[in-house]
């Protein structure tokens, strides 16, 4: 496998060599036209301050006498030529002797400097550079034509001493930035090797690890994230071990009452009559219950519990369950009630969720609240939610095991006692079943005084 330390410092090699060649190019083609349009520059104005200077020697030797001396004296660069025609185009100096006496248009020239004498032109100036390079330039001053001209270097050393400094400094700055780049990929990529070790202890079973990355950066964040996964799993796996213990203990109880009896019934300690099978059917029962509950939890946690949504007069549906439970309450001596509110539209649920959560709710409030309590049932509407209120006058809570009352088979220390029934899961499915439908539940409770569960539904209308 390829280190990602190297693809991203091969990228960004990849990427100033590019670049810097691009900009050389770029570079060249600009220094090469800016350089020629200056020696044009140059060039004319060194063959006008000559066709100046040709033109006073013309006036002051009255002709074009000794010309070719003249322009052989001249200190020229070996790639210039300079030619001179008079006024009948007849070439009469050649700084190369090989045109003298042919006519301009036999030698292919044009576009001369015209050297004036007053106002009337005496000749044309040809000043030849060979095969475009560079050129000399001066100025002839006065009456001398020997004056000295400065004369540059040839073009094209100039323009391959610029290109290859260029290019030395490219590899120069591509050495550079390749060092710099792997010691920020580097950098980079230290944080994503402590991550992959990181998932190696996970893998490993370590739950508890965690990684340390101080990056305030997209990598930091990843490492923040990876660190909640750790904490989620970690959770998680308690939570799983915890459930399993608790699900053993649940489904022992019971099938060790129905074993017991059974091996007694086999022993003949026990009669096989009414009250052994009833004590059995009692467990078998609870067992049935109990797996039943687990189910529709998983279901709820796992988002694969489908609710048959429908237009439910949710009064109308709470008052007929606590007709329901009115006897159970009796039997008990305890009193129950409700109170309705006013102007409450339907509201879209699962009707048999929400008369499971409800029963939950009116069988754990009957269980706790001893004889002469009284249990309150209220259904009102808070703007656009539904409110739906269970208050009994029972034990309580205390305040300490009031956050983990809808934990599955959280049992507190007087209010959820295995003795009294039950599987200890109601609570934890009226909190699955109301989120599911988009509410929340939450209690309220005093020790020694009572306990409220309230549940908020949205008009999912």
């Amino acid at each position: 496998m390829r280190s990602l330390t190297w693809k991203l410092g091969g990228a960004l090699l990849l990427i100033v060599v590019v670049s810097v060649g691009l900009m050389a190019y770029l570079t060249n083609l600009s220094t090469t036209r800016e350089f020629q349009q200056y020696v044009s520059r140059g060039n004319m104005m060194y063959a006008q301050s000559l066709a100046g200077s040709l033109g006073d020697l013309y006036a002051e030797n009255q002709g074009w006498n000794n010309i070719q001396e003249t322009l052989q004296s001249l200190p020229l660069s070996t790639s210039e030529r300079i030619l001179i025609t008079d006024n009948l185009g007849i070439v009469i100096a050649d700084t190369a002797e090989e045109s003298l006496g042919k006519e301009s248009k036999d030698v292919g020239l044009s576009d001369g400097t015209p050297i004036m004498v007053s106002v009337k032109m005496v000749g044309n100036l040809y000043l030849l550079t060979s095969g475009g390079a560079g050129v000399g330039k001066g100025r002839m001053s006065g009456r001398n034509p020997q004056t000295t001209l400065t004369v540059v270097n040839d073009k094209e050393d100039f323009l391959d001493q610029v290109n290859s400094s260029l290019w030395q400094v490219g590899l120069i700055a591509a050495a550079v930035a390749l060092v710099i780049g792997l010691i920020l990929t580097r950098q980079i990529t230290r944080p994503l090797r402590i991550l992959i070790s990181g998932a190696r202890h996970l893998t490993k079973g370590e739950l508890s690890y965690r990684v340390k990355v101080k990056s305030r950066d997209e990598i930091g964040e990843l490492a923040d994230s990876f660190n909640i996964m750790a904490s989620s799993l970690e959770k998680g796996e308690k939570f799983r071990r915890q459930l399993t213990a608790d699900i053993a203990h649940e489904l022992r109880t019971p099938l060790t009452v129905i074993e017991g009896t059974v091996d007694g019934i086999i022993d003949g300690v026990f009669q096989p009559n009414a009250e052994h099978l009833c004590s059995i059917k009692e467990q078998t029962a609870l067992l049935t219950h109990l797996i039943s509950d687990l189910r529709d939890i998983s279901l709820a946690e796992s988002g694969q519990l489908k609710l048959n949504l429908s237009l439910t007069d949710m009064v109308e549906l709470v008052r007929r369950l606590v007709s329901n439970y009115t006897i159970n309450a009796q039997e008990k001596n305890v009193g129950i009630n409700l109170e309705e509110g006013l102007q409450i539209p339907d509201i879209k649920v699962d009707t048999v969720r929400m008369e499971q959560v409800i029963s939950n709710l009116l069988t754990n409030a009957i269980r706790h609240t001893p004889s002469g309590g009284s249990i309150t049932v209220s259904v009102r509407r808070d703007d656009e939610k539904l409110v739906i209120s269970v208050a009994d006058t029972g034990e309580g809570i205390d305040s300490e095991d009031l956050p983990y009352i809808f934990e599955r088979f959280y049992r507190s220390g007087r209010s959820r006692s295995r003795k009294e029934g039950g599987t200890g899961l109601g609570l934890a499915i009226v909190k699955q079943m109301v989120e599911a439908h988009g509410g929340k539940v939450w209690a309220e409770s005093e020790s020694g005084i009572g306990s409220k569960f309230n549940i908020l539904l949205p008009f999912l209308i």
